[in-house]
């Protein structure tokens, strides 16, 4: 018997709120972790049954702390948001990066990406720059998967793929009832977007729940075997960029961060930030949020 240690942790968690955040099962050991087949991560993954789990391995770049390899119920991703963050606190947890270390870097599949830890708590990632790609015309088909009527729509601003590592097609919606009132049939969205850049969704209104926050949103991803994600880092940088290059927000300055609710719908209320930082001709996309221990133990895996 193989017997694979982790730590289960919440991510994007809003202090608010006793149970929320996006959870996540961090295997951490490097050395059991090498003795696992790509198929025995995934099966661990769908045990888990949480959006996604992280394999931690040695990595053969100096200057990164860990190789990490993302798998979802449905297949292994190159990169993402909250198992960036979570792992990252799993990693300072248990002292495979230094204490006193304030920032990372971690090799994921899609290469290096830098971590930040701003608080005990409280983890930052940075993204790739934001790349705006092409606008849907016409989004009746996305709409019925949605089982929205047409006039849901916000028509004063695109439907648009928008990427800062995956991409996502963002979809605003005119109210906070129109968010909440949608009920996605994985099949259907998956054949709406056969033909398109991404198969991923995110919905989103500027009507919030809570007053601090900036948008409410909700992200469905069904091609990876995740109807609908409690909060979804991957998808706050793209979303931040979309906000931010259409002036969304007639009261945000450029540069200053945006806060994300999300996860309502799932009852995992969750609480992201996000933030544009131009630097001379380049723009950081900043992603953070808390990160909650909630459980560690052994998985039992037969030789």
């Amino acid at each position: 018997m193989k017997n694979i240690p982790f730590v289960q942790t919440s991510v994007f968690v809003d202090k608010r709120y006793e149970f929320g955040g996006n959870q996540l099962a961090t295997f951490w050991n490097a050395d059991s972790n090498s003795t696992l087949s790509s198929e025995e991560m995934l099966g661990m993954t769908r045990e888990m049954n949480y959006s996604e789990s992280t394999f931690v391995l040695q990595s053969k770049r100096a200057a990164c702390a860990a190789k990490v390899r993302i798998f979802t119920p449905g297949s292994e991703i190159k990169f993402a948001g909250h198992p960036t963050l979570g792992t990252a606190f799993v990693l300072k947890r248990k002292k495979l990066i230094e204490a006193k270390a304030n920032r990372s870097r971690l090799e994921l599949g899609l290469g290096p990406t830098d971590v930040e830890f701003l608080a005990k708590d409280l983890v930052q990632m940075q993204q790739k720059p934001p790349e705006y790609h092409e606008e849907l015309d016409n989004p009746k088909q996305i709409l019925k998967a949605m089982g929205l009527g047409e006039k849901s729509i916000a028509e004063d601003f695109p439907v648009q793929f928008v990427s800062t590592g995956n991409t996502f097609l963002i979809l605003p919606l005119k109210s906070l009832s129109s968010v909440q009132k949608v009920e996605p049939n994985g099949k259907q969205i998956i054949k709406a977007l056969e033909d398109a850049i991404s198969q991923d969704v995110l919905i989103f209104s500027t009507d919030t729940i809570h007053g601090n926050s900036d948008v409410h949103a909700r992200v469905f991803a069904p091609a990876f075997g995740v109807l609908e994600d409690p909060a979804t880092g991957s998808a706050a940088g793209p979303l931040g960029a979309y906000l931010e290059h259409h002036d969304i927000i007639p009261t945000h300055v450029h540069g200053e961060i945006f806060t994300i609710e999300q996860g309502y719908e799932m009852n995992r209320p969750s609480r992201l930030k996000v933030q544009l930082e131009k630097k001379k001709q380049k723009v950081n996309v900043l992603v953070s949020g808390r990160v909650r221990a909630t459980a560690e133990g052994n998985f039992y895996l037969k030789k």
